[in-house]
């Protein structure tokens, strides 16, 4: 009994934490409005910094697409933030930013390889560790540890400061029978910056 709430837990706050729902497990509301906002303070919804050369209409939509994110990062309209996406990649093409934004919409939908696809064009266009804890992230949902391990390895080779990084490798770890490492990821992810998922892991006794 302790380890399923143990991953009911971590399923509904990495869920609400990476904007990438887990398909087939339960959810649960594990703050409000208040710890919403401080959570904007620290783990930012938004991927990739917006190129300077992207045209105005692939900025305008992305930047419609953004407002469907909620402050602790979850995507209330999914299909629509695609639509929007959808235009903002066709106008530019080039730009990192709306693939993964959009492959986090995917995800939402239960599109898991789209997804991958597009975390992983995110990836050849601007190789950051936002862009391969993500992908990590979606090749947890379709069941590749090792793919998740190597994206999480190589994300913590182009920045360990990444908080992101702890947050979505702690997922792993707890789902591989490891809540150890999950605690020290989380509390990792804390020390740089993002103590949300800490601070509830400890609340929920998960952590200690």
């Amino acid at each position: 009994m302790k380890i399923f709430l143990r991953l009911i837990f971590f399923t509904a706050l990495f869920s609400l934490l990476s904007g990438c729902s887990w398909l087939s497990m339960p959810s649960l509301p594990f703050w409000g409005e208040e710890e919403a906002v401080e959570q904007k303070k620290t783990v930012s919804s938004e991927p990739a910094v917006v190129k300077s050369g992207v045209s105005p209409e692939a900025r305008t939509n992305l930047d419609e697409a953004r407002k469907y994110w909620t402050e602790s990062g979850e995507c209330i309209e999914p299909a629509r933030a695609v639509a929007l996406l959808d235009k903002a990649i066709n106008a530019d093409p080039l730009d990192p930013a709306p693939y993964l934004l959009r492959s986090r919409a995917l995800c939402d939908l239960g599109y898991l390889n789209e997804a991958f696809n597009d975390a992983t064009k995110a990836i050849r266009l601007s190789p950051t560790a936002e862009a391969y804890a993500t992908r990590g992230l979606i090749c947890l949902k379709q069941n590749h540890p090792k793919g998740a391990q190597r994206d999480f390895e190589y994300a913590e080779k182009l920045n360990a400061g990444e908080p992101l990084l702890y947050i979505y490798r702690a997922a792993g770890a707890f789902l591989n029978g490891r809540p150890g490492d999950a605690c020290d990821d989380l509390e990792k992810a804390c020390s740089l910056g993002s103590c949300l998922p800490w601070e509830k892991a400890k609340k929920e006794k998960v952590c200690r």
